[in-house]
């Protein structure tokens, strides 16, 4: 009864509730509140099955990751579950990467290294024809939305790296990799909760400031921000963003990466894809 009148405490009429849950995002988040990870892998192993691995991340996990950390922003769940559900979310990416990949290996016959395991890289092999750096706007729930992103962008020619948190805490740093990496495409991945309003705005100005430092280092680079889960009109997100012709917003991983497919392979007598201009290949000498 708490659960269901006290908005504060609504994660107890996930956890409690005596009426059977059937989605699968609220059945995978009601296991995870419960410390059960087991049962929810197992759940998720279920969905898979019949269920392709973009749509299980963007209808499943995704949500999932956003009742964690709306739930843990407002003070309705206490640390330790909070890092107990992004570590359990983290091991379920990184397993289903690891039978993602292989297939790839048994094709090349060669091991990825558990270094790519970890960063969530993303080579279907080949010389790499678009290089995609995934950074994380703000903290954990971020970084493991890009390492979904890595997964689901499994296209010949194209190489996803995503960045741990933890090692992009300045905007000088987030600029260093860019350059480091010599990347085509950066994706700044922000994961919910966008109904918590100072949460939404810090992040936010933080995209905002990374963009402008790019573009002054970088000008040609193309800039995707994933506003994942997003509810409600994104007009106002993206006007706090300052759009122009390299910088597109998306909302789902399946929408991110037919983004990276056009830039990657223009449909015929189309040179670029609608939200961009013509891609270049910047930060290198010479161009």
């Amino acid at each position: 009864m708490i659960g269901k009148h006290v908005p504060q405490l609504s994660f107890l009429n996930t956890l409690l509730g005596d009426k059977p849950v059937f989605e699968p995002t609220r059945r995978v988040y009601q296991r995870l509140l419960a410390g059960d990870d087991e049962e929810a892998t197992e759940l998720l192993d279920e969905y898979f099955e019949h269920t392709p691995l973009v749509e299980v991340y963007d209808t499943v996990l995704i949500p999932a990751l956003a009742s964690a950390e709306t739930h843990w922003r407002r003070g309705e769940i206490e640390d330790g579950r909070h890092q107990f559900i992004l570590q359990t979310l983290k091991a379920m990416i990184q397993e289903r990467g690891e039978r993602q990949q292989e297939p790839h290996r048994k094709e090349s016959g060669e091991d990825m290294t558990e270094a790519e395991a970890d960063s969530g890289l993303a080579d279907r092999g080949g010389p790499p024809g678009l290089r995609v750096l995934c950074l994380p706007a703000h903290g954990e729930g971020d970084e493991l939305a890009g390492m979904m992103l890595a997964q689901v962008v499994d296209i010949r020619g194209c190489v996803v790296e995503t960045v741990p948190a933890a090692a992009t805490a300045a905007a000088s740093e987030l600029v260093a990799y860019v350059e480091q990496r010599d990347v085509d495409v950066v994706c700044i991945s922000a994961a919910p909760p966008a109904a918590v309003a100072h949460a939404r705005r810090l992040r936010l100005r933080l995209r905002l400031r990374l963009r402008l430092r790019l573009r002054r280092r970088f000008p040609g680079l193309k800039l995707l921000v994933g506003l994942w889960n997003a509810p409600g009109d994104l007009n106002e997100a993206k006007a706090r963003i300052g759009l122009d012709a390299g910088t597109h917003v998306v909302t789902t991983l399946s929408d991110a990466r037919e983004w990276i497919r056009l830039l990657l392979e223009p449909p015929p007598g189309q040179q670029v894809p609608p939200a961009g201009e013509e891609l270049l290949k910047t930060g290198r000498a010479g161009d």
